[in-house]
Order: C-alpha cells, then structure tokens, then sequence
C-alpha cells in the first residue's frame, strides 16, 4: 500500500478529522495574511498627524526678502546696451549689445540697485546688530535684499519685530515688470530664515508669503507661524542637514537645465558650471527659455528633498496708511502679537509593542493558541508529514538492536555448553579407574 492510499484509509478512518485539519488549514491562511500585513506595518509603518498648539518662551523670527519695484535703473541699462532698455527681457537690450567688452555681470549688476540705496534704516528689535543681511541678483526682481535674524526674541509686540524704512528714487512707472502692480514699491516676501528665496513662482508658490507696499506707505503686519515637523520613511524621504534650502536646490535644477539647453548661463544663475552667453542669440534663447519655466504653473522634476523641519508664515495686515515724507519713503512694522504657535507634527503610529499585541491578538483569537497548544499542534504536525519516516527511523534501530540482542544471547549459550562439556570430560576423567 502506498502513502496516499494509507493517507485514504486514515481519513475515512474518522472523517471528523478531516473538517478540523480543513479549519486549521483556512485559519493558518488567515493567520499568515495578516502576519505579513504586521511585518509590512513594522517595515513601514503608517504616519498620523497630530496637530496641537504650543506657547514658546522663544520666538523665532522669519527672512524677510525686499526686492524693488521698478527692479532696473532704466538710464543704465540704455546706456550700456546702446539700445532703449526698460527691463532686459526685452529683445532691444541685445540687438546692440557690445559682447565681449562689457562683462553681463557688470550690466546686471551695474543696473541694479546698492544696499544703501535700498535701506534707509533696518533693524530687530530696535538693533541693527540683531539682523544680518545678504543679497541675490534674479533676473525678472533684479537685486533683492534677505534680512535674516541673529537672535530669537523673546517678547512679542510691535518695539521687538522688524522696523524697515525703505527709500526710493523713482515714482510712478509705466515698465512695471509685474502684471498686477502698477506703481512703484516694494516686492516683501516673508519666508522660513532657513530658505533661500527664489522668484521662480512653482518653486516659491505655498511657502513664502508676500505682501506688496508702495512708496510712501507705512503698513503693520502681524505675523502667525505654523510649525511643520515631517517624519522621513521610506516612501517619503526628508532632508535634515543643517542648511538645506529646498527652494534653492530647485532653482539651481532649473537653471542646470535652462543652461544645458541654450549651452550657456546668465549672471542670475552663479552655481551654474556654463560659460556665460556671449551673443544676442543666445542670450535671447537663454531669456525665452527662462520665460516659459517662470510663467509656468506646472511642476518641475527636480530631485529635491523636502526638509523636515519647515516653518510657514501667515502674515495680516493691521494697518496701512500714507507715510507722508518729503522722500519717497516707506515703513514697515512686522511683527508677532502672540507666543501661541501652531504645531503639526508627523509621528509613526506603529512600532513593535504593537507588532506583538497584534501578532498574539491574531494567532489567540483565530486559532485558539497558546504555547503549550502551539507546541501540541507542532507535534501533530511533525508526525502527521514525518511519522513514515520516523516509523521506518525506529523499525531500522529496533531491528539493529533485536539483532545485537540475539546475538549476544548466542555468544553467551555457546560459551556456556563449551564451559559443561568440559567440566563433563574433567569429571569423567578423573571417575576412570587406571588400566
């Protein structure tokens, strides 16, 4: 007889075993399914929100980026061209421009306007030494001025915020770059200190706020602050490194791009590895390209990571009024009115007190386990796959061992009837009489 038939026989033997052993095998599947959910959750685990607000002792002022509206000196940029130019996307900037005599940085630079022509005075908190401030050159915002925070302050109200007096040479103007602003002012973006700011709108759009202030305007902003803390997983990857700008890895991605294109840069792309353009071709070229990606909506695919500590900055205007000055002048109060800040924070939501709870939670209530049933059904299972091997394992060592038994016995008759026979023919031996 065969495995299968013996397997027959012992089915139909008790045909209630077999509706166990079928139960047993369904939960085992059951069993197993949601054990590989739990490994994939302790692999990677889901990520909830937990929003809360927080009162800090310390508050942490943002970056604020000014940048000028008309953004050229028109009267320059003419001059140095030898052509009428208002703005230098304009295609008259270049038809005349003296390549190879005049550097494009020395054009860009020289058109755009000083810090001390911008600033009248600044400061934090009523310091000039509580702010520090660096300056970056784009081509649609010309020069633009990032005060940055030294300290963090630990009062709120309108004497400890941002007080800037900006001074302006030029009124109303009829070459206003930006479509819905017509006058002279000020461009004023309020950002994350730990962020660069970029003009590019679908790199900027959703984490600067902005706020446009003419000349002789004196407006006050109130600040409001959410705090954004994302967990890094292995989907959603973050980046922690002291300094990371996102918004700054894009732009140098889309100008690594443009200039790969037009196979030359601009003075408004400075981490770029290109040669400078150095003809009205291509610096034409170069412009439009950078035209379509500025006025585009659409994403651009860089791989930047997204940081994982970001702070975003609601602004409201308190107050805005005429700032009456003999200059053009204007004034500007940012400023925070509360200490209560909102808090998102991502937290993983499963770990491995849980993987155990719902590991136990699963074998107990779909099989009934415990470690002495565990250890039972083990057994069944090991002789229910191996009991043939296991019986054909004891009948081989029983044989083995009938077999040194029976010859032992063997060994221990004939040593016996040997020892008789000789004790028979010592005994009669010595009965015997002598001839």
């Amino acid at each position: 007889m065969g495995y299968w038939t013996d397997l027959r026989v012992w089915l139909l033997r008790d045909p209630a075993k077999l509706i166990r052993y079928l139960v047993l095998f369904v939960c085992c599947v059951i069993v197993i399914v949601q054990l590989y959910e739990c490994f994939s959750k302790l692999h990677d685990p889901p990520i909830s929100t937990h929003s809360y607000y927080n009162v800090n002792q310390t508050i942490e002022m943002p970056a604020i980026t000014i940048c000028r509206e008309p953004p050229y000196r028109e009267d320059v940029l003419s001059q140095l061209s030898k052509g009428e130019c208002p703005h230098p996307k304009y295609a008259t900037c270049w038809l005349d421009y003296p390549f190879g005599r005049i550097p494009l940085d020395e054009f860009f630079m020289n058109g755009t306007y000083e810090q001390n022509e911008t600033f009248y005075s600044f400061g934090l908190g009523g310091a000039e030494e509580n702010v520090y401030i660096d300056s970056s050159l784009h081509f649609y915002m010309g020069r633009c001025y990032t005060l940055r925070p030294r300290i963090a302050m630990k009062r709120v109200s309108k004497p400890v915020g941002y007080s800037l007096m900006l001074e302006h040479n030029v009124g109303q103007t009829a070459t206003s770059d930006v479509d819905f602003v017509s006058g002279a002012g000020w461009h004023v973006f309020i950002h994350d200190k730990r962020e660069n700011f970029t003009e590019i709108n679908m790199k900027g759009s959703g984490r600067v706020e902005y706020v446009f202030v003419a000349i002789n305007e004196e407006i006050e902003i109130k600040l409001q602050s959410q705090y954004f803390n994302n967990v890094e997983s292995r989907k959603d990857s973050c980046s922690n490194q002291e300094g990371y700008s996102d918004l700054k890895c894009g732009e140098i991605c889309i100008w690594q791009d443009l200039a790969e294109k037009t196979n030359c840069s601009g003075p408004w792309m400075p981490d770029v590895q290109h040669q400078p353009c150095n003809d009205t071709d291509s610096i034409r070229d170069l412009i439009a390209s950078y035209k379509a990606v500025y006025e585009s909506d659409d994403d651009f695919d860089c791989d930047c990571l997204e940081p994982c500590e970001s702070r975003i900055y609601t602004t409201y205007v308190q107050s805005r009024k005429e700032f009456r000055q003999p200059e053009p002048r204007t004034l500007i109060f940012i400023y925070y009115t509360t200490k209560l800040i909102s808090m998102l924070e991502e937290r993983p939501s499963y770990d491995a007190t849980q993987f155990i709870s719902e590991v136990g939670g699963s074998l107990g209530f779909l099989l009934g386990l415990s470690v002495l049933g565990l250890i039972g059904i083990l057994e069944h299972l090991t002789l229910f796959f191996c009991g043939g091997c296991i019986k054909s394992l004891q009948l081989k060592h029983e044989k083995k061992k009938l077999a040194a038994a029976n010859a032992e016995d063997d060994a221990s008759q004939s040593s016996a009837e040997t020892l008789d026979v000789n004790e028979v023919y010592i005994v009669n031996n010595e009965k015997l009489t002598k001839y």
